[in-house]
């Protein structure tokens, strides 16, 4: 038997020990691969050339919907402006289902809506015939990732958030039956420490739970 002084030392020891390779340990059952992150075939509503004329008129409906209740923060004064700052965000078509369908990542197209890291208001539309729902409303770098599991009918969705030139947090994505809601959160960390004390970038990123979160 330990003193009572030393047993407190020990459990605290223990309990130190276990958080920290908690904190340190690789993220169990996720995988992400970076190489798939959809980073190409944006572009605006105005100017996309794969959209066609009712797919235009609806995606700018429903954008304006999404933005008129921030006019005033984004300095938007009549209808007009607010269309055309809709006509400006920026989408990219995408199946989710795996069945044919037409729906589209979107991301605004403003500078007001960007942090300085690049981290921008994003959103996942789904078409409900000349309509679309809004069933994703997050911030969000450009690189959105569509997993290969799928939840309720939908592929899971990554999207990532720069914290620095070498660190993003993940957040995974998985559809309710309605709507897409996080459930989990991962830091990608391409920086490593090297033998000489010295840090690099790593051809891979070390994946570990968000500390805090879920």
């Amino acid at each position: 038997m330990f003193p009572p002084r030393q047993s407190l030392f020990l459990a605290t020891w223990i309990c130190w020990v276990v958080s920290f390779c908690t904190a340190q340990s690789p993220a169990k059952g996720f995988r992400w691969d970076w190489h798939q992150s959809d980073n190409y075939g944006w572009g605006s509503i105005a100017q996309s050339r794969g959209l066609s004329a009712r797919e235009r008129v609806a995606l700018i409906e429903v954008m304006k919907s999404q933005l008129r209740y921030s006019m005033a923060k984004m300095n938007i004064k009549t209808q007009q402006e607010l269309e055309d700052v809709a006509a400006r965000t920026r989408v990219k078509g995408v199946d989710l289902s795996g069945k044919g369908d037409r729906d589209f990542l979107a991301q605004i197209g403003v500078d007001w809506g960007c942090s300085p890291a690049g981290n921008c208001v994003s959103w996942v539309l789904r078409q409900h015939g000349d309509r679309y729902s809004v069933i994703l409303h997050s911030i969000a770098t450009q690189t959105f990732t569509i997993q290969p599991t799928v939840t309720n009918g939908f592929h899971d969705l990554v999207l990532g958030q720069h914290g620095s030139a070498t660190l993003q947090e993940l957040t995974l994505y998985r559809f309710d039956g309605s709507k897409y809601r996080s459930v989990a959160c991962y830091d990608a960390n391409w920086e490593i420490l090297g033998k000489d004390g010295e840090y690099y970038m790593s051809k891979e990123p070390r994946i570990t739970p968000c500390q805090g979160k879920y």
